[in-house]
């Protein structure tokens, strides 16, 4: 059965979302990799669906349009493995990142569209696997945040389709002399 799963995302560019596959690929024995067109990090996610939720959608749509942020530096400089998964995570906590968050997740938690347990926890996700546990230090993988997109995951197809785009931009009126 496929499902259909709404999230908030930021999307590497072109370069750095190869520099991260470089590290994807240099584990053998995955069970499944995340391809680089699907490599994100996710900010905000609302609960599954057997059926494409139009009502959810629009209501993401406008928390997207919502948003009131100047861009900021993004920064992936440790290697991360669970026992399932394996992922690059910033070490230090950006306060950019954290409030694009904040200003997703909080609509969707009032509107109770949110994921059931769901918090925020800055990576992108390379691979799946069986394994142990560890940490490693990289070589800095950063970009400017400049914007961030509004995707629909059809789980099971492993398909990403981008239903909305947002510059991040400060929307505090500004005085043009």
């Amino acid at each position: 059965m496929l499902l259909h799963r709404l999230f908030f995302a930021l999307l590497p560019p072109f370069v750095q979302r190869n520099l991260i596959a470089v590290h994807r690929d240099a584990f053998p024995g995955a069970t499944s990799l995340v391809a680089n067109d699907r490599l994100h990090k996710t900010l905000a996610i609302a609960g599954d669906f057997e059926r494409f939720p139009k009502a959810v959608a629009e209501a993401m749509l406008a928390i997207g349009a919502a948003v009131a942020l100047g861009p900021f530096a993004v920064r992936l400089d440790r290697l991360s493995g669970s026992n399932r998964s394996i992922a690059l995570r910033p070490s230090r906590r950006s306060a950019g990142l954290a409030e694009l968050s904040r200003q997703l997740a909080e609509p969707l938690r009032r509107h109770g569209l949110a994921r059931d347990g769901w918090s925020f926890s800055p990576h992108v996700t390379l691979l799946y696997r069986n394994g142990a546990p560890f940490q490693q230090p990289i070589e800095p993988i950063g970009w400017d945040a400049t914007d961030f997109v509004l995707i629909h995951s059809v789980v099971g197809a492993t398909r990403h389709v981008e239903l909305g785009r947002w510059r991040l931009e400060s929307r505090q009126g500004a005085f043009g002399f």
